[in-house]
């Protein structure tokens, strides 16, 4: 081969080559336009903020949204978008959303099932039938998921259980009876920690329970505090578990119901050897453990005293120092309802989900000083939040 048919050959490998790198890599959600919210809002690693909207219970209208960093588009309901055959949609009620083995979970506890998708384009890999599903947590080759195993408003105490899903069948291979109506769950080392919250009971629950993961059976229970829900781990061997408090409801002379907080909510600390301790004045309606070392929580500071004053909690999970900071005066205070939050642990944003209740909600970005960089009309109650 002469020099110059050498030349064309190659050149003509090259956009072989480079044509079939563009198709590998240009995702099949790369038409799905949105709405610009932030223009080249370009973050390190990061591609897309997921966005799981809860929707109404029973109204099965939970939607899975995106921000798209790399040219600032917000995505309303991608997997509809991408799932066009999929009749009922994402489901009913979406209570938890988690990236695990390169894979996207959504929990979605009114429709009894987890959606398993790729997080590239949102489309469905498989649905793994599971009854009540409330949150998730990842070890080895399984997701664990708590279940409030059919228990129902007003009936008797109904023990919830933890399913255990294998990534090599994406089916249920194992469960455990854990206690009442169980959310938030970590993994630390080789024990799964379930927390409790008897939701549905009079009398709430205030343990948490610890699984081997080797057996799967119940090694412990670990009295904490009441209505517990969500979890996160500390990196040495014991985790962080959220409670909601106790309040009652009496109606005034007008016959508005007013709440009276009992046990405010509170941020707990189970340690490696199972001792317990609160992180001084933590209230938590919604939190999130960042790659940062620090857990970060939002509650009303003022909820015992009947005020209202949304506060920004940071923790470190190494020693449970507590930095916190009112969102009055800031940029957040627009937020109405705060319900969910996420942390980008590269530049620090703090992504907080916004539910309305009646209607749409947001979803804000801040910079870690609380100033607004952009805000998106999301779906009906957003909640829980990945990076992706």
């Amino acid at each position: 081969m002469n020099k110059c048919a050498l030349l064309v050959f190659s050149m003509a490998v090259l956009a072989i080559a480079a044509g079939c790198s563009k198709d590998e890599t240009t995702s099949r959600d790369a038409d799905l336009a949105g709405v610009n919210v932030a223009v080249g809002e370009k973050n390190g690693p990061f591609g897309k903020l997921f966005v799981l909207n809860e929707g109404s219970f029973q109204k099965n209208n939970s939607t899975l949204d995106f921000l798209r960093f790399s040219d600032g588009n917000y995505v309303s309901d991608a997997f509809g978008s991408m799932n066009p055959a999929v009749v009922q949609g994402l489901g009913d009620t979406g209570n938890d959303l988690c990236l695990f083995a390169g894979r996207l979970w959504a929990a979605m506890n009114g429709s009894g099932v987890v959606q398993v998708m790729d997080p590239n384009d949102e489309t469905l890999l498989a649905s793994v039938q599971v009854p009540d599903p409330r949150f998730m947590a990842y070890s080895g080759l399984n997701v664990f998921v708590s279940s409030y195993a059919g228990a129902v408003y007003g009936g008797e105490e109904t023990k919830g259980k933890v399913y255990r899903i294998s990534l090599d069948t994406f089916k249920t291979d194992g469960e455990v009876e854990v206690g009442c109506q169980p959310e938030g769950l970590a993994i630390s080392g080789d024990n799964l920690f379930v927390a409790n919250s008897g939701g549905y009971n009079y009398v709430h629950e205030n343990t948490v329970i610890v699984v081997d993961l080797k057996t799967f059976k119940v090694t412990r229970t670990v009295p904490v505090a009441s209505n517990l829900r969500l979890m996160a781990t500390d990196d040495n061997g014991g985790v962080w578990v959220s409670s909601y408090g106790e309040s009652t409801w009496t109606q005034d002379a007008g016959g508005n119901w007013i709440q009276s907080m009992s046990e405010p909510m509170g941020l707990y600390h189970v340690t490696s050897s199972f001792t317990v301790q609160q992180a001084k004045d933590v209230h938590v309606s919604c939190m999130t453990k960042c790659d940062d070392g620090y857990i970060y929580t939002i509650g009303n500071a003022a909820e015992l005293t009947g005020g209202f004053d949304n506060t920004l909690y940071k923790v470190s999970v190494k020693d449970g120092s507590v930095v916190s900071k009112s969102l009055s005066g800031t940029d957040a205070s627009a937020v109405g309802n705060p319900y969910g939050i996420c942390v980008n642990p590269r530049n620090g944003d703090i992504y907080i989900a916004d539910a309305d209740y009646t209607g749409p909600g947001k979803v804000w970005c801040f910079t870690k000083d609380l100033q607004k960089k952009w805000v998106a009309t999301a779906g009906m109650l957003p909640a829980h939040m990945v990076l992706f």
